[in-house]
C-alpha cells in the first residue's frame, strides 16, 4: 500500500460552531465557496438592474442583506476555528475587521501551518485515513 491519505475537515461542517479547529485546506475551500456564492449573487443582482427594475433591485438587495448576516457569523466561526488550529485564541479573528491588516491576516491564516497533533483547543483536524 502507499502512504495513508490525509483527510481534511469537511468544508461545510461546524460552520456556526465557535469551538474546535479547522485546517488550512478546509479554510481555503470555505473562503472560495463564500467568494463564489457572493459572485453568483452579484450576477443575479445585475439582472434586475439591467432591466431598470427598481423593485427587483430592492428585493435582491434585501435578500443580499439577509444572507450577509449568516455569512459573516459563519466566517467568524470558521476563522476562529482556523486561529485555534495554529494555537491562537479565536478572538484573533477580529483582526480581520481592521482595514488592510484584516486582509493580510486573512491571507496569513491560509498559509500558517496548524499545530501538529492535539493542542489546547482540541484534536488535530487532519486525521490519517
Amino acid at each position: 500500500m502507499g502512504k495513508l491519505a490525509r483527510m481534511s475537515k469537511p468544508v461545510f461542517e461546524d460552520l456556526f460552531t465557535f469551538s474546535g479547529r479547522r485546517n488550512r485546506k478546509s479554510y481555503l475551500l470555505y473562503a472560495l465557496a463564500v467568494f463564489g456564492f457572493w459572485i453568483l449573487l452579484a450576477m443575479l443582482l445585475v439582472i434586475p438592474a439591467a432591466n431598470n427594475s427598481d423593485a427587483g433591485v430592492g428585493i435582491m438587495g434585501i435578500i443580499a442583506i439577509l444572507l450577509l448576516i449568516p455569512t459573516v457569523v459563519s466566517s467568524w466561526a470558521v476563522g476562529g476555528q482556523r486561529c485555534r488550529d495554529f494555537g491562537w485564541t479565536a478572538w484573533a479573528v477580529l483582526l480581520t475587521a481592521i482595514p488592510y491588516l484584516g486582509i493580510v491576516f486573512a491571507i496569513a491564516m491560509m498559509v500558517i501551518p496548524g499545530s501538529a497533533g492535539d493542542n489546547r483547543y482540541g484534536p488535530d483536524p487532519i486525521a490519517k485515513g
